[in-house]
């Protein structure tokens, strides 16, 4: 237990100042709770286009409407190699040790967190105001072929460098202005929007079509106030929060459709949730049980077992049921563990299975350290090239069926025990 962050009295301001640091909402009166709006919240308040959705999408999830928690902040029985959170100084240890909040309070505490967010700190004069300034600089671009830098765009436009970059980000990402040379320091009009188009009313109808619009970002923001999905997979392990059967509930009593992601550790209590979430993802991160303890650093003991007990559960589960493998290369994701996957797989009988790269932010930064390994970090990051070999062969194998992928998430999904040609999309309640 790391005694910086808890004291007699519960989890510490200290800890709870960590956090606050890092944009999260810390929720409700003992501090094991909270919320954080993702990146893909956003990306899709800049243009309220699905296209600028997570990989979720697939399941009707919509990022600006989906609230990311968890009931359990500091408290995980894993040590995972591949965590993004800052598991060396920011996590208590693997037992609940706090007196539980009631879920009916951090419920309606996490959406008005959620709606203070939104209002006041992704506020919708920013989104309009992104739309005119690419206007502005495609503008610029059509009236002076250039070549254009964040400098000179800024001097001649008259906005800050950081509102450049926004607004330069999602042109460049749909190819409506692009790199004058290999260092991307340097940039133009598109040279077919160029030959096609002679005004700024041209380039606003082009903007209007394929990208977004004025009424797409305030209907987005408006959405976004009310959010209709909760993934419960921020931090922590959800399951060891005790009433998080409650937390479901109440979840599901606002018409919101919810996700647990658990690294499969807590069968008894997977068993004994009622409601049962929308959809359960379990994470699966090794083929073994040696790569699991190198992996995940196990603080408890049988744990490997814990999560073989969990997959017997799968099949007989009265919910959508995901296995996700979290891709660490050279270390859990080889050729030749394939098969092994494909055995654990196939036995649990899931709707779907998913490898999807971890994520190479924050503290997972530090994962050759926690290997105490002398390869650089990108030894283990598998890009979306290599993963996408391995899918090939996973399905080759297998014979389960790859139905989706997303790029940007390295993400491969697998239909399992579902038909291939039916919509994932998960209903409403």
């Amino acid at each position: 237990m790391n005694n910086t962050f808890f004291n007699h009295n519960g989890i510490s301001n200290e800890f709870v100042e960590s956090y606050i640091k890092s944009n999260y909402r810390i929720i409700g009166n003992n501090k094991h709770s909270a919320i954080k709006p993702c990146h893909w919240l956003e990306q899709r308040l800049l243009t309220g286009r699905d296209n600028r959705n997570c990989y979720k999408g697939v399941f009707g999830i919509e990022s600006h409407r989906c609230l990311q928690n968890t009931p359990s902040l500091p408290f995980c029985n894993h040590q995972c190699v591949f965590c993004w959170r800052d598991i060396e100084n920011g996590s208590i240890g693997s037992d609940f040790s706090v007196k539980p909040d009631e879920p009916k309070e951090l419920v309606d505490e996490m959406i008005r967190h959620q709606r203070n967010i939104i209002k006041n700190h992704l506020p919708l004069r920013r989104y309009l105001e992104n739309y005119e300034v690419m206007l502005d600089i495609m503008c610029s671009m059509l009236n002076n072929e250039g070549p254009h830098n964040i400098n000179s765009l800024s001097k001649y436009i008259h906005i800050s460098k950081n509102k450049i970059q926004r607004a330069l980000n999602l042109l460049k990402n749909q190819d409506f202005i692009r790199p004058t040379d290999n260092s991307m320091n340097f940039l133009k009009l598109d040279q077919e929007i160029r030959k096609s188009l002679n005004s700024r009313e041209d380039l606003e109808l082009l903007m209007n079509r394929e990208l977004t619009s004025p009424n797409d970002i305030m209907r987005a923001h408006s959405e976004a106030l009310y959010p209709n999905h909760a993934a419960i997979s921020l931090d922590g392990e959800p399951l060891l929060y005790p009433k998080l059967s409650g937390l479901v509930y109440e979840f599901k009593k606002r018409q919101m459709t919810t996700f647990i992601v658990t690294n499969g550790t807590c069968p008894d209590k997977i068993e004994s949730l009622n409601p049962l979430p929308s959809q359960l993802y379990i994470t699966l991160p090794a083929p073994n049980e040696e790569i699991y303890k190198k992996t995940c650093r196990p603080m408890i003991k049988n744990g490997w077992d814990k999560i073989k007990n969990t997959l017997d559960l799968v099949d007989s589960l009265p919910t959508r049921t995901l296995i996700r493998l979290t891709a660490v290369r050279n270390l859990n994701i080889k050729e030749q563990f394939i098969e092994d996957y494909i055995k654990l797989i196939d036995k649990a009988n899931s709707n779907f299975f998913e490898i999807k790269g971890f994520t190479l932010q924050a503290k997972a930064l530090l994962i050759n350290q926690r290997l105490k390994s002398k390869h650089p970090v990108q030894y283990y990051f598998p890009n979306y090239e290599y993963l996408e070999e391995i899918a090939k062969l996973f399905q080759e194998k297998s014979g389960f069926p790859l139905i989706y992928t997303n790029i940007p998430s390295r993400d491969f999904l697998f239909a399992v025990n579902w038909d291939e040609n039916k919509d994932p999309k998960i209903k409403k309640p």
